[in-house]
């Protein structure tokens, strides 16, 4: 993990991570902390986004992977899983990453720009310029949202 949190002119701080290889970022107050579960069990009849639950220090999170809703390639399986544990809309989630975690600081986000939107326009507050490359600034609760429209819908 890398850390560039000390500026103390960023107007962002964000937690950057990958998945499928691609960069994307969630702002530092809805991350709670980084886990690694090796130890998970899985859900019966769960819809394809709920890998499983773990146990937190005593509390059961779920584990969600939001490759799902934001239209990526799945993981590969393993029993090994990087999550960033998020805390959106009251709900404490573990959402699967790749296991690349870095904090950062951006001058600020530019704005989407309507008229060619991102792949991931509907699931990002904005893109934070890190030099040459964008990377979205997902929503957490608009993901968990869409997770848990998902499972209605399966229903």
């Amino acid at each position: 993990m890398t850390t560039s949190l000390l500026d103390s002119s960023a107007a962002v701080r964000a937690c950057v991570f990958t998945l499928a290889g691609e960069p994307f970022a969630i702002d530092v107050t809805q991350v709670r902390e980084v886990a690694i579960f090796e130890d998970w069990t899985t859900v019966p009849l769960a819809p394809p986004h709920l890998v499983g639950v773990a146990n937190l220090r005593g509390d059961i999170v779920p584990i969600a992977d939001p490759r799902v809703v934001l239209g990526l390639t799945a993981r590969r399986s393993g029993r090994k899983l990087s999550t960033l544990i998020i805390e959106a809309e009251g709900f404490e989630v573990a959402l699967v990453i790749d296991g690349d975690v870095s904090l950062e600081a951006f001058g600020g986000i530019t704005t989407l720009d309507e008229s060619s939107p991102p792949p991931y326009a509907q699931w990002a507050l904005g893109l934070l310029p890190d030099g040459e490359r964008l990377v979205p600034l997902l929503d957490p609760g608009r993901i968990l949202r869409a997770l848990r429209e998902e499972r209605r819908e399966e229903r």
